[in-house]
């Protein structure tokens, strides 16, 4: 009887460990970013998200509610090894964000699958850090529906980043698995630093369930007057720290992703993702 009862503790032990929950989706689409300028940009978000609000009720049958407004501004840069990219070609990211002079950085892990994803060790020595696994959901070329899987955690910080020891000091995990020596240098990728801003307040019913609607504008730079971002995108997210998703939460979700797909008059199949503009600014950068 003990020896059933250990096979079986192992069994649902294994079982859990190989079974990680996702507790967040996101479901990501790129906009052209010519069709907002800094100096117009909450009329040019609002005119968007009336045509998204209009596409996703139509698709579901649920409300759009909400009005969209500027909760984010904020610095954001990326860094790597220059020369190599080895993060980058790891399937890392380090992402450090700088709002109202507080500094936060995100070490993030993406796959295809969900188990490497999950593998991967995101722990972090700091008492505030939040880990999660998430599901980005977004398009290709030849699919208008991809998923990969991203493990992340976010920490405060007051570092200056500029070699491998902010990292490894900061994720031990990341450090006892790769071992990168502290020293080796950490520059931002593309010399670029972003100026962010994030539209949010407007909700998706998506019946047990709300998901947040989310339009980012990216300038490089501190933008002024009538300039564009050079990438825009509109999300929508909804969680569950269980990850017990109903049936009619994730059709609803796909459905309103798709309605989103169709409004090809903002919508921009062919530009760059965030993460794609910052390693393609500068192609010397990796190589």
């Amino acid at each position: 009887m003990k020896r059933l009862l250990a096979i079986s503790l192992l069994s649902a032990a294994s079982t859990a460990s190989a079974n990680p929950d996702v507790i967040s989706r996101e479901y990501k689409l790129m906009l052209q970013p010519a069709l907002f300028a800094y100096n117009t940009e909450s009329s040019d978000v609002d005119d968007f998200i009336d045509d998204a609000e209009t596409a996703i009720e139509a698709a579901i049958s649920r409300n759009v509610t909400g009005s969209a407004s500027l909760s984010k501004i904020r610095d954001v840069e990326f860094f790597d090894i220059d020369g190599s990219c080895v993060l980058r070609n790891k399937g890392y990211s380090f992402r450090e964000r700088i709002e109202s002079g507080d500094s936060e950085v995100t070490l993030k892990f993406r796959s295809e699958d969900r188990y490497i994803s999950d593998f991967e060790d995101m722990s972090a020595t700091s008492g505030s850090a939040e880990s999660k696994l998430e599901s980005d959901v977004g398009i290709s070329a030849s699919s208008n529906f991809v998923v990969l899987y991203s493990h992340s955690t976010t920490a405060p910080n007051t570092r200056t980043i500029n070699q491998m020891d902010d990292i490894n000091d900061q994720f031990p995990g990341f450090d006892s698995d790769y071992g990168f020596s502290d020293s080796t240098a950490l520059d931002r990728v593309g010399n670029l630093t972003i100026r962010e801003h994030v539209y949010k307040n407007v909700d998706i019913d998506l019946g047990s369930i709300d998901a947040e609607i989310s339009v980012t504008l990216w300038y490089n730079g501190t933008p002024s007057g009538a300039s564009s971002p050079v990438v825009a995108e509109v999300s929508f997210k909804y969680e569950d720290n269980a990850a017990d998703y109903t049936k009619k939460v994730v059709n609803r979700a796909k459905q309103a992703f798709l309605a989103l797909q169709d409004l090809s008059a903002w919508t921009d199949p062919a530009s760059k993702t965030k993460t794609r503009f910052v390693y393609e600014y500068d192609p010397s950068f990796c190589d």
